[in-house]
């Protein structure tokens, strides 16, 4: 078969980067290899639909053609599916001819309640332009097979029945030889909630796959909201921001990366509220600010603790609040720095019932809404006035007496040294700019903080955050209306995780896997505190989700210890981080490994031997890919990339599979609360050339695996954990017993929508003609789904947490409050016991500009970026962006090459002077293609990614495993560079 040539041959034959603005599409096609001739793309192809269009009278005027060009046979409903994308927005998708010749936003959204805007128009130009990349030149098209080394670039074209055969061949010989844990899902930020991605969740779930957590390796997982509230996935509806009085855009750039919902700060502005941006750029929110806080990278912290020591000190804490919901009044041993506990005082007494100091018996008395506090289930106080100040004495159970005082004693001491000059020396502001920001939020009435996914980059990010949550709990905000702390909520469809699940047995099957979850002590315990009124639904759904996802059957790891493990950085973070810590992170690892306290799979005694990566990029974002490329790859027996388009990872992978795009297989967009619509994507098209859906692509898949085991009548194999994996009835339990086969895409979506509560009487038939319908509910608590706002039937404005704030049940943490101690020894040991500001360390070697990334205007992660149409709006290619005052030092001219190294090595880079940018950072905008850069070096080539060792940590309370919620995670935004002139890439035969 013919040999083809993917990324590599592209960027070799432009240089090292993107093709220029002015190519052509056919000299760009001719350049990568993918010709017309080769590339089946159907929209190049002679189809009868077309011939037809050829026998339509001809165009006589330039009239006829431009009213030919607004003519189309249907207008079908659609949005961006499996995309990393938090603005879900409605399209009316214009097909003619079998293509999709125009994306328009559909303007059909309602305002919540009367007064507040509505939600229209929703979209972006990267929605409006997807069709660039559904019939652009790197669609992937056809199914293709490794003709060279891994990297290489030679492909040679395989039909279907081959791939599905060589490819179960080898995942069978795989869980034979290692087990299935061997076998490595990666799951990356690409993913909708519809029937194409449970069949994958489904598919390697039932071969017993590792599927690690992306959501902390990317760096996205909020951990410092997690220790603070349990939870790290907050807020409802965009919308609310309107009703604030001073909002706080903290380490997030909504003008950028949520354009659909942007409108809703500058319309709160003329609703009368205060809009501040702490931001180290100028960015495209800032520039419409109040109050524009250009800080030094990583000394958030600072800020926040200035701020709230003057909310205090200016006796603006809503008091009441603090006493009822946060853990202030909680009394902490100030021999040991724990919390006392009923097992301190009595012998055989428990662990998680903690006290406070009543002013009104002047005692001490159990905590209401404590874990271990049955007879107080709720915050209510009903009759205490805890004290949050003050030391007291206590006799233990063997007699000995100590002194113990409320953490609002510790803190109040804690921040007594932030004053504004302080804070003002660390983050490289004026005194007064922290002042007047610190006066804003003190004298706000609905004090609100958007800090989403960017926000969790350094490695003391979570000392960031809990600075922030801490000055909106002082204020009373968390869970009020207009108030509080939106960091991208998630709305509950819970159908998608039980067709994703089942296990495909049947009713006997159903049977015995619920007698295996009810028969567990725990989750009847759970269930026989709900029935009697001593948790809520959503707590219970809450921690049998937790249950759940850390049994021995579960197959959930975590990335970082993954990456750890297999990935070759041991080395390099214990010389970055080692000296950072009382123990070398090689040691809080291998402690929290022996405890059980972080999983990692694959465990027993073997690596991951297969990597199947679907609607992700792996080698693009991971740190340091060189190591993965080095230490990871080689042990590899199968790499397996099912996308819609040629990616880095793809270009070293071992198979091609082509899935259908956004526009062409029918899905649920993911579910963020920004926009409280249900949005379904209809497929407007068939798939381009020979791409085929998820589902129909892993039930084909699943048949062929159980072809060959029933032909060759295998034994079942070992999954994760005691799971065993019957492989001669594996399509049958994947198809739930042939009810579902590979055309039945939209009936497993009808199914998804029939489960879910959050959906309710809402139908496939019915969306098509819509593309959206309001939730019902915010559905379930599980993994990302933390709303907990169980009185929201889809009227009014959906909000978060109000369990919590109005109806005083307990906090998921171990104090069943807003927590701002936590008493973990290894948080103890680390002095981060308390929120505090520690220094970002100098990743990659003590070089002088901060290497700081954010996300693109111009792509969703790469899928936009080698998209012509989008490139002509930037540079073309990637560049960082310098103060031009430091570029003209440095003697790098605006457009020039710019070496940028670190103790990792040197990448290359055109320079963009701005202004924008603050002196001593180098700033990037992310997800380039590394074969866009000379070499295929990206910037990720000088990015160690820090790992926190506290993170490891786990045993006690809210601390510990919890797949999407608190799991170890990697922090990019530490890295330093050194950064100077060149004269750009040595092309062959040029000397240097």
């Amino acid at each position: 078969m013919e040999e083809r040539s993917t990324p590599k041959a592209t960027a070799e034959a432009t240089g090292g980067k993107a093709p220029a603005a002015g190519l052509s599409r056919r000299r760009f096609l001719h350049l990568s290899g993918l010709g017309v001739a080769s590339l089946p793309l159907l929209h190049f192809e002679s189809t009868p639909a077309r011939a037809a269009a050829t026998a339509k009278p001809k165009l006589l005027s330039w009239e006829d053609l431009y009213r030919e060009r607004w003519t189309w046979d249907r207008v079908a409903k659609g949005s961006h599916g499996w995309l990393n994308c938090r603005s879900a927005c409605n399209w009316d998708l214009y097909v003619k001819d079998g293509i999709v010749v125009r994306e328009e936003q559909a303007a059909n959204y309602e305002a919540s309640e009367p007064g507040v805007p509505d939600f229209n128009p929703r979209g972006c130009q990267k929605g409006a332009c997807y069709t660039e990349v559904m019939y652009g030149p790197s669609r992937l098209t056809v199914p293709l097979k490794r003709a060279g080394e891994r990297g290489e670039g030679k492909w040679k074209q395989i039909g279907w029945d081959q791939a599905l055969r060589e490819i179960a061949e080898k995942l069978i010989d795989i869980c034979q030889r290692y087990g299935g844990e061997a076998l490595v899902q990666d799951l990356g930020p690409h993913f909708d909630l519809g029937a194409t991605n449970a069949a994958r969740n489904r598919f390697f779930g039932m071969l017993g796959a590792s599927l690690p957590d992306d959501w902390a390796e990317i760096g996205d997982l909020n951990i410092g909201a997690t220790l603070s509230l349990g939870i790290p996935h907050i807020g409802g509806s965009s919308d609310e921001w309107f009703l604030s009085d001073f909002l706080v855009v903290w380490m997030m750039n909504p003008s950028v990366t949520q354009m659909s919902d942007a409108h809703f700060l500058y319309e709160a502005k003329y609703n009368g509220a205060e809009l501040a941006v702490i931001d180290p750029v100028y960015s495209a929110t800032a520039m419409h600010a109040d109050q524009w806080v250009p800080i030094r990278p990583g000394s958030d912290a600072a800020l926040g603790l200035a701020t709230a020591r003057h909310i205090w000190e200016s006796g603006r804490i809503d008091l009441d609040y603090v006493r009822e919901q946060t853990d202030l009044p909680i009394l902490v041993r100030l021999d040991t720095g724990r919390f006392l506990r009923e097992s301190d005082l009595r012998t055989g007494g428990a662990d998680d019932l903690l006290y406070l100091w009543d002013s009104k018996q002047d005692a001490l008395v159990p905590a209401p809404g404590s874990q271990g506090n049955d007879e107080r289930v709720k915050l209510f106080l009903e009759g205490l006035e805890p004290v949050i100040e003050g030391r007291f004495e206590v006799d233990l159970a063997d007699g000995t007496r100590i002194g113990v005082a409320p953490v609002g004693s510790l803190l109040r001491e804690h921040l007594d040294p932030w004053t504004f000059e302080r804070a003002a020396a660390v983050t490289g502001l004026d005194a007064a700019v922290v002042e007047q920001f610190a006066e804003g939020f003190a004298a706000a009435e609905r004090p609100m903080v958007l800090s989403s996914w960017g926000s969790n980059r350094y490695l003391h990010s979570d000392l960031i955050n809990r600075t922030k949550l801490l000055c909106l709990s002082l204020k009373g905000a968390i869970g009020k209306k207009g108030a509080g702390y939106h960091s991208t909520g998630w709305v509950g469809i819970d159908g998608f995780g039980q067709v994703a699940q089942d296990a495909g047995e049947g009713f006997i099957g159903t049977l015995r896997g619920m007698a295996k979850v009810f028969g567990s002590a725990k989750v009847i315990g759970m269930l026989v505190d709900q029935i009697a009124g001593k948790k809520s639904e959503a707590q219970v759904q809450h921690e049998l989700t937790r249950h759940l996802t850390t049994g021995e059957d579960s197959c959930l790891t975590n990335s970082a210890s993954q990456n750890y493990k297999f990935q070759g950085l041991a080395d390099d973070l214990a010389r970055e981080q080692d000296h950072l810590y009382p123990q070398p992170l090689a040691a809080y690892v291998a402690e929290s490994e022996a405890k059980g306290w972080m999983p990692t799979h694959p465990a027993k005694g073997t690596r991951p031997r297969c990597w199947v990566t679907g609607g992700s990029n792996v080698l693009r974002r991971t740190n340091l890919p060189q190591r993965m490329l080095e230490t990871l790859w080689p042990g590899l027996e199968l790499v397996i990339d099912v996308n819609q388009k040629h990616t880095f990872t793809g270009l070293h992978a071992d198979y091609l599979l082509p899935a259908a795009g956004y526009y062409e297989k029918p899905g649920i967009k993911y579910s963020v609360a920004y926009v409280p619509y249900l949005h379904y994507c209809d497929r407007a098209v068939k798939p381009v050339g020979e791409a085929k859906d998820e589902w129909e692509l892993y039930s084909l898949l699943a048949r062929e695996i159980q072809r060959i085991a029933q032909e060759r009548n295998l034994e079942p194999t070992q999954g994760c954990g005691t799971q065993t994996v019957e492989l001669k009835t594996f399509a049958d339990r994947f198809s739930f017993a042939g009810e579902y086969g590979p055309e039945d895409v939209e009936a497993v979506n009808q199914l998804i929508l029939e489960k879910s509560p959050s959906a309710e009487g809402m139908t496939v038939e019915s969306l098509k003609k819509t593309g959206i319908a309001k939730y019902r509910s915010v559905g379930g608590m599980g993994i990302q789904e933390n709303l907990f706002n169980s009185d929201w039937k889809g009227e009014g404005m959906m909000r978060a947490l109000t369990d919590m704030s109005e109806q005083r049940w307990r906090w998921p943490t171990l104090t069943g409050r807003q927590q701002c101690y936590i008493d973990h020894p290894w948080f103890i040991g680390a002095g981060e016991s308390l929120p505090d500001h520690k220094e970002s360390p100098k990743a990659g070697g003590d070089h002088p500009f901060q290497f700081v990334s954010c996300h693109s205007r111009w792509s969703v992660h790469s899928v936009w970026r080698d998209t012509t149409m989008l490139l002509r709006l930037q540079r073309g290619e990637p560049v960082v962006y310098l103060n031009p005052a430091e570029a003209q030092r440095l003697g790098v001219e605006d457009g020039a090459w710019a070496e940028i190294s670190n103790d990792y090595g040197s990448i290359l880079m055109r320079a963009k002077h701005s202004a924008m940018v603050r002196p001593t950072v180098a700033y990037y905008f992310h997800a380039w293609e590394p074969h866009q850069f000379p070499e295929h070096k990206s910037y990720k080539w000088l990015i160690p990614g820090l790992m926190n060792p506290l993170h490891f940590a786990g045993g006690e309370g809210h601390l510990g495993w919890f797949f999407g919620q608190y799991t170890p995670g990697t922090h990019v935004q530490d890295t330093r560079v050194a950064i100077a002139p060149s004269n750009g890439p040595q092309r062959q035969g040029e000397q240097s």
